[in-house]
């Protein structure tokens, strides 16, 4: 009995870590020589039109409907946001190769949530990983955007030496 019991927990163990592992994003991931938090696919923002979160509605995008920037695949919900993507990408590209802002500025690599964008610093394009990382970020936000500029740089070179 005892060792069912034993064995039933090493199979629990093991299957959550399985799962674990397969939800972890590849961090620090180089693409075409630019830092991105992209999956397995090369597919940035979880697959969310970069378009439709400037409009307030952070829509899926369409596999379809694709383009490549920056070593990431953007999804568009539609051929115009795609075009107004190809027409003006700092403009919707995320900061920080779309990894957490403010993780970044505490110098770690974090993968974001979408529902945390905001644009309200500066017009960029910002994302963060969960609540905490959200209030971290507001508590300075122009601090902890210059403390995030200089840490890219050097999460890029270090990442990109290593490539």
């Amino acid at each position: 009995m005892k060792s069912k019991l034993i064995i039933l927990i090493v199979g629990a163990c093991l299957m959550q870590m399985a799962c674990q592992s397969h939800h972890t994003p590849a961090l620090g991931k180089i693409v075409d020589n630019y830092l991105v938090n992209v999956d397995d696919q090369g597919v940035i923002l979880h697959g969310y039109d970069p378009v439709s979160f400037r409009e307030g509605k952070s829509m899926p995008g369409n596999q379809s409907i694709q383009t490549k920037y920056h070593g990431a695949i953007y999804y568009f919900a539609n051929e115009e946001n795609k075009r107004l993507f190809i027409e003006r990408p700092a403009a919707y590209e995320p900061e920080f190769g779309g990894y957490c802002a403010y993780g970044v500025s505490v110098k770690h690599l974090s993968p974001i949530e979408v529902w945390t964008f905001d644009s309200t610093f500066q017009n960029r394009n910002i994302f963060n990983h969960n609540e905490k990382a959200v209030a971290g970020w507001n508590k300075d936000i122009p601090g902890n955007y210059e403390a995030a500029i200089a840490q890219w740089e050097v999460f890029k070179k270090q990442y990109l030496s290593n490539n």
